[in-house]
């Protein structure tokens, strides 16, 4: 990302915004707490306040760990991107939740860029100013309570734009791809990181374990591992191809499990030129790594395990997919978009 044109001190405009800022927010916002803004047309309302905070709980939390692994992430993203670290400019960060997962990595990868934090809870966006602040580095970053779609940015005033998980999370991809392109300068880069429908393979793995255990009396699943199989087949099959007219569809925190072809066919038709899709994992032992991690957190137990027959089947599954294979049955993946 080249370096932007935008000023980079951070001395107040008329809005009250720092000048980096106010640059990407002509029109002002309105301020809702410290370094916390929100649109001037925003509409704050009690209960759905809470609802949201409520369910942004999901988004939230995971310690060091999970920021150092997000941060790996973002690293590889980034040198996929043909991005130089030490470049200047402002990021839009969408459904930034508490900051673990996004602002944080960005703030040490990425020195000298200002971010602005995006999220509909407020609660997410306050945590997350809280850690900028303990890193010494408010004045880089502002939270505004947006959707990832209505975040009011001036057209080609954003450098780099991205979203950690929140692609799935939405009825409408394709508007938050619009919103992007809209917001980006030409030239200017998007990275989404999203699960993709590879999950398949392991919903066949799983309903085959389910099946094989009913016919083990004497070796049969562990009831909690048993439901906690059930449950993420169910979420796989929800998620591939979801009917958005389904009643259902509204309450679902995670509603898709999207394909290369169409993640590419949206992006270049929001006006993207360049579409890369790159898998997180290929190795030999993916499947049977997967289900022991996905058991245990379905479960909340570090000691659930599946029997030793149940892992040979998912032995055979990752016997049977080589990495080039799993690279295009990706389970998770990064996605670059040059506008």
């Amino acid at each position: 990302m080249p370096a932007s044109s935008l000023a980079v001190n951070s001395a107040p405009d008329p809005h009250g915004l720092p000048d980096w800022a106010a640059a990407v927010f002509p029109d002002g916002l309105v301020q809702e707490g410290r370094s916390v803004w929100a649109p001037r047309d925003y509409a704050w309302d009690m209960s759905e306040e809470g609802r949201i905070n409520q369910a942004a709980s999901n988004r939230s939390g995971g310690g060091l760990a999970v920021g150092l692994h997000f941060e790996s992430l973002l690293t590889a993203a980034l040198a996929r991107a043909g991005a130089e670290t030490a470049t200047d400019g402002v990021l839009l960060d969408l459904r930034s939740g508490d900051g673990t997962r996004s602002v944080v990595p960005w703030l040490s990868l990425l020195p000298r860029v200002r971010i602005v934090a995006s999220d509909p809870s407020s609660l997410l966006l306050a945590a997350a100013m809280g850690r900028a602040r303990t890193l010494e580095a408010e004045d880089r970053v502002i939270g505004v309570l947006a959707e990832p779609d209505r975040v009011p940015a001036a057209p080609g005033s954003i450098d780099m734009i991205t979203g950690v998980a929140c692609l799935h999370e939405l009825d409408d991809p394709d508007l938050v791809l619009n919103a992007a392109a809209r917001a980006l300068r030409p030239g200017g880069t998007a990275i989404f990181l999203a699960p993709f429908d590879g999950h398949g393979v392991l919903r066949l793995a799983y309903e085959r374990i389910s099946a094989e255990s009913a016919l083990r009396p004497g070796d049969r699943l562990d009831p909690d591992v048993a439901v906690a199989l059930r449950t993420i087949v169910d979420d796989i099959a929800k998620r591939t191809l979801p009917d958005p007219r389904d009643p259902t569809f509204a309450q679902m925190e995670q509603k898709w499990l999207f394909s290369r072809e169409s993640l590419e066919a949206a992006a270049r038709a929001a006006g993207f030129r360049d579409v890369s899709i790159a898998s997180h994992n290929d190795h030999e032992t993916l499947y049977r790594d997967a289900g022991i991690l996905q058991v245990r957190a379905l479960t909340g137990r570090n000691d659930a395990a599946l029997p030793g027959w149940a892992l040979d089947i998912l032995d055979g599954f990752d016997r049977a997919l080589r990495p080039p294979v799993k690279r295009l049955l990706m389970l998770e993946g990064t996605i670059v978009l040059r506008r």
